[in-house]
């Protein structure tokens, strides 16, 4: 008797240490899934060098003794905090430059470190716009392309990664000292900006910016997408801050120039500036675009056209289109503004499988052993980095099996990993697609990795 009292009494005792374990792990999960009052912080600073610099992105060297407009490093700072103690944190640095590397982005976060002691400076992340008409980082990149001699009064790389250190250090702190409660929401348009750049022939090949006149000419080889992906920011008044703006396309409509030049951003922010408010900050993020660029491969004439009948350059009518954008959905943003969000952030180092060294491409790049990564979800939005120019497929990948409700990728983040291609391009070949680090199986690598680390954020 004594016995099956015995067993019965500890049989209950297992019950209720189950249950009590059911319980600590329902609440454990609702601390991480609760909404929390969201802090905002933006700064933003003036890159552009002082003096003549020799511009990268070209095949040739471009010195740069003027300026057509300025290079602007932009600083969105978040943070959640509840009542429990938990923090939430990330600093997004969009910059325009052709990259980001690696170097830069650890030296900037040793500066930090000291400075912004309650941050963890491993939440901060650099991205570049890609524009072709600015300054690199490194002396001697590029395998010796771009070299330059000093006697010509010309700006060497590592003196302007010190500058460039300088003002975005500055402006970090900035951000992150001015975070304040506010609130967030976000809005979906369309514009045509990125169009696909490789032409794709009869006999099996394919070449960027291809002639599409050809008699063997075939199609385009890829994809577009013309999404406008926006996150709106707001004082705890509701009244706009900022806006983070994402499309598949890098900042290359002028990207030629021997001027030191922003490319289509600088007319997009004057744009949104003159429509909304003149203190609006604008963070531009280039999404999965290896493939894509604003450059037309078919119907030119007639986009030349309409372009003189609207008395307006390209990059103005990219700025139109934008604008027009944010203007149809701005209603819609202004009504959806969550004081409190869902906020998550993960740093993901992944080592990521390299191609067959026989396809190195001819310039340096960060390694992928380990790849930086950044996952982050915002309420129903996820946002993920990777250090590539990556194609769109990939992208597409991504934002398809993503569980939430709408996925923001950004590229050329962290560090310069290089073109990441798909087994497509890769069989077509030509530039960007016979010479890169990272193949198709990387590419696999990185999209499962990211899309399981997105949904895990909603389980």
């Amino acid at each position: 008797m004594n016995t099956a009292r015995c067993a019965r009494t500890a049989s209950l005792f297992s019950l209720i240490l189950f249950l009590c374990s059911l319980t600590f792990s329902a609440v454990i999960a609702n601390a991480a899934n609760d909404e929390q009052p969201l802090y905002i912080g933006w700064a933003s600073t003036d890159i552009t060098p002082e003096g003549p610099v020799n511009l990268i992105g070209q095949m040739h060297k471009r010195i740069a003794k003027t300026v057509l407009d300025p290079l602007t490093a932009t600083v969105l700072a978040l943070e959640t905090r509840s009542e429990r103690g938990d923090v939430e944190q990330a600093i997004m640095v969009s910059c325009d430059v052709l990259l980001t590397r690696k170097a830069i982005q650890e030296e900037l976060r040793l500066r930090l470190k000291s400075k912004l002691q309650d941050f963890d400076v491993n939440k901060l992340f650099l991205n570049a716009t890609h524009t072709h008409t600015a300054p690199g980082f490194i002396d001697g990149a590029f395998k010796g392309r771009y070299e330059i001699d000093e006697a010509d009064g010309v700006m060497k790389p590592s003196v302007y990664a010190e500058f460039f250190l300088d003002r975005v250090s500055n402006a970090v702190v900035e951000a992150w000292e001015k975070r304040s409660p506010g609130g967030m929401s976000w809005a979906l348009g369309h514009a045509v900006i990125g169009l696909n750049r490789r032409a794709h022939y009869f006999d099996g090949t394919s070449a960027m910016y291809g002639k599409t006149n050809r008699e063997d000419f075939s199609n385009i080889e890829g994809g577009e997408d013309h999404s406008v992906e926006m996150l709106f920011f707001w004082s705890e008044n509701k009244k706009i801050t900022g806006i983070a703006i994402n499309v598949a396309c890098p900042a290359q409509e002028t990207e030629g120039l021997s001027e030191v030049s922003a490319d289509f951003w600088h007319d997009i922010r004057k744009e949104l500036r003159k429509r909304i408010s003149s203190d609006l900050y604008v963070l531009p993020q280039c999404s999965a675009a290896g493939d894509l660029s604003p450059h037309r491969m078919v119907r030119k004439k007639a986009e030349e056209i309409m372009q003189q009948k609207r008395g307006l350059s390209f990059r103005q009518e990219i700025a139109r289109r934008i604008a027009n954008t944010v203007d149809e959905v701005y209603p819609v943003a202004e009504q959806e503004i969550q004081n409190k969000i869902i906020f998550k952030h993960d740093v993901v180092n992944l080592n990521i499988p390299p191609h067959d060294s026989s396809t190195l491409p001819f310039y340096e790049t960060d390694s992928v052993q380990p790849a930086e990564l950044h996952v982050i979800r915002l309420g129903d939005l996820a946002l993920a980095t990777n250090p590539f120019e990556l194609y769109l497929d990939y992208g597409i990948r991504i934002k398809s099996r993503s569980r939430a409700v709408l996925t923001l990728i950004i590229q050329l983040s962290s560090q310069h990993s290089g073109y990441l291609p798909t087994e497509r391009a890769v069989q077509g070949g030509g530039y960007s697609a016979e010479k890169f680090v990272v193949g198709p199986e990387g590419g696999n690598v990185l999209v499962n990795e990211t899309v399981a680390r997105i949904n895990a954020m909603w389980e």
